[in-house]
């Protein structure tokens, strides 16, 4: 009877060690989401697609949101009569699924910080010093689709697309 339940135990021990490296080598990847696989901290080019995707368990799945996203920025700027021209403004945005790998490597997963924010203001300062305070509020469309072709000319190479860009508040 000792051997038998010994045999048991080990048996069920067997049986859960397997069960917990296969279900470790499996990984879901949710709709408008892509995986950056890394393995020991190094970036795969590989990007794993939605749903389930099979890994090595010592690899790491980092999920990229690759739907359009909002991002609320308020920043200043100097208009042409130099006035401070206070706006806030609705940037949407998305990543693009084939170059999910190289933003992860190169900026990691805090991109809109290090990426977006920095271009919109750069943007921002740049067509607002070309046009009064007053002619700001007149030409608000003029400036919005100046701001979404210069983002995205800014943006696109690096694998990022501006959808929208919004003025909330001037």
């Amino acid at each position: 009877m000792n051997k038998k339940l010994k045999k048991t135990v080990i048996l069920a021990s067997a049986a859960v060690i397997i069960i917990g490296c296969l279900m470790s080598a499996v990984t879901s990847i949710p709709a408008g989401h892509t995986g950056v696989v890394t393995t020991f901290g190094k970036v795969s080019s590989t990007v794993l697609q939605e749903g389930l995707n099979i890994k090595a368990p010592w690899q790491q799945v980092h999920k990229i949101n690759n739907r359009i996203t909002k991002l609320e920025v308020t920043t200043t700027a100097f208009s042409k009569d130099l006035q401070t021209v206070s706006t806030v403004l609705a940037v949407e945005y998305r990543v693009d699924k084939s170059k999910s790998y190289s933003i992860y490597k190169e900026v990691g997963e805090n991109y809109k910080d290090v990426l977006i924010v920095p271009a919109v203001n750069e943007v921002l300062k740049a067509i607002t010093s070309k046009y009064t305070a007053e002619e700001s509020v007149t030409n608000r469309a003029v400036i919005s689709d100046g701001l979404l072709t210069e983002l995205n000319a800014k943006l696109n190479d690096i694998g990022i697309t501006i959808a929208d860009v919004n003025i909330i508040d001037f």
